[in-house]
């Protein structure tokens, strides 16, 4: 798998993440103290989120990062990008 597409499911996990919980960028941007502007540009597949943001994504939604990293659900996303 190459970088680039692997930022690329983690974007899209995140937007996942976002609309399974019903919440709005802004929301999980102040549940998680990121900047709105940057969780968009994440969302967007502008740029790639750190390991340091996606902790904070996962402190701000009561999950594990193994529940963000789950391989099944990546191995969806990498389906859906092919």
């Amino acid at each position: 798998m190459r970088d680039e597409k692997l930022g690329q499911i983690l974007c899209k996990r995140i937007e996942s993440l976002i609309k399974e919980n019903n919440l709005t960028i802004e929301q999980l941007a102040y549940q998680s103290g990121i900047s709105k502007g940057g969780l968009s540009e994440i969302v967007r597949q502008m740029k790639e989120p750190s390991n340091y943001t996606i902790m904070k994504i996962c402190v701000a939604l009561n999950i594990h990062m193994s529940e963000f990293y789950d391989f099944d659900k990546l191995k969806n996303y990498m389906k859906s990008k092919s």
